[in-house]
């Protein structure tokens, strides 16, 4: 199973890996959405202390489905190993019920800004390991993360003004917003990187120069956030394409940028149930979307180990 707060585990279970908390218990609540954006005159929820991830990408890249496996994927800690059965999804291995992204085979699906919360809380179990329901307990603690899902760019379809709002709003958030840690910038593995992608990156390297000399001194962000590339629909490429098609993307990322990108891992996923989520063999939990998770998870600050300990 993947880390807090994609999941919810319990130290003393015998096949946790992730069990790092001894005598605490950790359980995922309900994935809630914070608010949506869909030009510069909405008003963004408010940053609450908490990081934040972007998602970003061209239309039909893949994004709301990888969202939606990243908030529900491998988080079922009794999933079975998956049974192939040609043109079938495994048994167990769909995502469960719960706030998700619209998705859709049209591209251009995703017309605004939305603020997945994803948390866990964090609570000290008595002497006896027994469990705590007491809601009026202080010594509790959350585990949070945002995933915000943006608009796709490079939609043909869009209007001129609403392409102009889109984007106008999705360089605001991605230069301006304090809590935002990382950008995951999605691309399609078959494809790698596309004029619509180094037009996207010009915008923010555009955007990040204008408001630095606009700036007179003022305390803004110099730099882009880190950005992260994933790459999506692995299973429909050959393994030595696709170790090529890491190398290239990494070689364009570092040419393109004015200054050296971050030394982030690529990501390699597939969104496909079974195969690149909800994947068990050999009881084993496999898949990209897993390995996603525990680096997305890096991102949220762990509670005090102290907590339950304290003296009264």
């Amino acid at each position: 199973m993947p880390p807090p707060p994609f999941s919810s585990y319990l130290k003393n279970s015998h096949n946790s890996e992730e069990a790092t908390f001894p005598g605490h218990k950790i359980v995922r609540r309900p994935v809630k959405i914070l608010g949506t954006a869909s030009s510069l005159n909405d008003k963004l929820p408010r940053p609450r202390g908490l990081n934040e991830v972007a998602i970003a990408g061209r239309s039909n890249v893949g994004k709301s489905t990888l969202l939606n496996a990243l908030l529900y994927g491998n988080i079922d800690e009794h999933l079975s190993a998956r049974k192939f059965r040609r043109g079938r999804v495994p048994e167990g291995a769909k995502i469960p019920r719960g706030n998700k992204a619209a998705t859709s085979a049209k591209p251009g699906e995703t017309k605004k800004l939305t603020f997945y919360q994803l948390s866990a809380e964090f609570t000290p179990l008595r002497e006896d390991q027994s469990d705590i329901s007491d809601k009026r307990r202080t010594d509790k603690a959350d585990m949070s993360l945002l995933l915000v899902d943006l608009p796709g760019f490079g939609y043909a379809d869009a209007s001129t003004r609403a392409t102009k709002d889109w984007n106008d709003l999705m360089i605001h958030y991605l230069l301006e917003r304090r809590s935002l840690k990382r950008i995951l910038l999605l691309l399609d593995a078959r494809h790698g990187f596309k004029k619509t992608d180094f037009e996207f990156l010009t915008s923010l390297q555009d955007g990040l120069g204008t408001r630095i000399q606009e700036s007179g001194g003022n305390k803004i962000r110099r730099e882009l956030p880190p950005l992260q590339i994933v790459l999506t629909k692995c299973d429909l490429v050959k393994q030595a394409d696709l170790a090529r098609r890491v190398v290239a993307v990494k070689r364009d990322l570092s040419d393109f940028l004015l200054r050296e990108p971050s030394s982030l891992p690529v990501m390699l996923v597939s969104a496909k149930p079974g195969l690149g989520f909800n994947n068990v063999r050999g009881g084993k939990p496999l898949g990209g979307v897993l390995e996603l998770q525990r680096e997305l998870a890096s991102l949220v600050p762990m509670p005090n180990r102290n907590i339950g300990n304290r003296t009264h």
